[in-house]
């Protein structure tokens, strides 16, 4: 029952994060071109390309709370296709200010997504699936860096109907968006009880059982959106998560220019860049399946960290030889990615209802500055010092901060039922 589930959700909101992704990320391949093209500078770059999580921030919690009254099924198919037609108009932006008003509208737009996604399945997996089925969604993620070659290829469309190549990244990469946004409406539900797909039966023992473990978890005071927002361990996840958006985003949204600077072609850049993401699947889906045998998130998310400072640590002092520097980006790729796959199954640990949806917009939300941060200090490091080195280094170091604090959480955690 739970593989029939599997098969008629995931997919979609596998496609889902994939599209969410590119549209995150096309700034950085169109950055090739549109830079030169606009006159921005490198900080300017780590400006516009970070503002996007300001506004994400400031809308994720109300975003949260209209889907937690009107279901993920009308809420994550607006937000699809609103941030989908935002995508397509910044393709009209004509400099660096204009840029940065798409990106902010572009957060405005896609707030609530991801963690909207996050909480519509823990809603439909129980305790001992959830680890894998969340995993799967970190295997979409990663999935995604197969759009980073075709991105690079979209640059030969220099001129076509009179656009500039990077032009029609985000045209491309924007209708897709739209589309899905369809296809959500059509084929998502809210909850088991309205699983046409399920058996009479089915529907009843997936309801029955998700309730109880939603009795278990915590408690019934852990139910409501507000006890959500005030749970201090929420907080604590949201100091981790600013550490792993800092890494994520820095190295995803920087990654283009990093690799173009070891003399790349454009289109060597693309496919060098879907290199670490499609290598972390394999480790991560078998780290996960490990952490929901052992029942353990804490020390598995630590190690997933301490892999991820190791890969940093070698990319930042191997510059000079970037095939040392890209096998240090492969093994960062990995712990990036499986840590982010093992932190985003922690707050259902000890929330439940719609207090899980207002932990997972306060997590998501908040903890998204760092997506800020992450490619707007690369920016001023890469102005003052000339190169990536200690901008990577601050990668690797962001994410040992991040193992420190979930140690911290694991303290905070004594209720001997809820394991982290």
């Amino acid at each position: 029952m739970v593989r029939k589930v599997a098969r008629h959700f995931l997919p979609l909101v596998g496609l889902c994060y994939i599209v969410l992704y590119l549209d995150r990320l096309n700034i950085g391949f169109a950055a090739l071109t549109m830079n030169d093209e606009l006159g921005i500078s490198a900080t300017m770059f780590g400006f516009v390309a970070g503002v996007y999580f300001w506004s994400y921030t400031l809308c994720e919690p109300v975003s949260n709370w209209v889907l937690s009254r009107v279901g993920a099924r009308i809420w994550i198919s607006r937000i699809m296709a609103t941030w989908g037609l935002v995508t397509i108009g910044t393709a009209l932006v004509q400099g660096a200010t204009s840029l940065a008003v798409m990106r902010f509208l572009l957060g405005v737009a896609e707030a609530g997504f991801s963690p909207g996604m996050l909480y519509f399945v823990s809603c439909w997996f129980p305790h001992a699936r959830r680890g894998m089925a969340m995993s799967w969604v970190v295997t979409f993620i990663c999935l995604s860096g197969l759009g980073t070659p075709m991105m690079t290829h979209m640059h030969g469309l220099d001129g076509f109907l009179g656009l500039s190549g990077w032009r029609w990244i985000f045209v491309l990469t924007g209708i897709p968006a739209v589309l899905l946004a369809l296809a959500c409406y059509r084929r998502l539900r809210n909850t088991p009880a309205e699983a046409d797909f399920l058996s009479a039966a089915e529907r009843v023992w997936l309801t029955r059982t998700l309730e109880e473990e939603a009795r278990g978890v915590d408690g019934n005071e852990k139910h409501s959106f507000r006890a959500g927002l005030a749970e201090p361990r929420v907080l604590l996840l949201v100091a981790v998560f600013i550490c792993v958006t800092f890494s994520l985003n820095g190295y995803q949204l920087w990654t283009a220019q990093i690799f173009k600077s070891f003399g790349m072609s454009t289109t060597e850049v693309g496919w060098v860049a879907a290199i670490p993401p499609l290598l972390a699947v394999g480790p991560m889906l078998w780290w996960m399946r490990h952490s929901d045998r052992t029942d353990e998130r804490g020390w598995h998310f630590c190690v997933a960290a301490a892999v991820a400072m190791v890969g940093f640590g070698v990319a930042a002092v191997s510059l000079s030889t970037p095939a040392v520097a890209v096998a240090g980006f492969c093994v960062a790729g990995i712990g990036l990615y499986t840590s982010m796959a093992v932190f985003i199954s922690i707050p259902a640990s000890f929330l439940t209802g719609a207090a899980l949806a207002a932990g997972f917009g306060v997590v998501n939300g908040m903890g998204n500055l760092g997506g800020y941060f992450g490619p707007q200090v690369a920016g001023w490091i890469k102005d003052a010092t000339g190169g990536y080195g200690l901008a990577i280094g601050a990668f690797g170091a962001a994410m040992a901060v991040a193992a420190v604090l979930i140690l911290g959480l694991k303290k905070a955690t004594p209720r001997p039922e809820v394991t982290l």
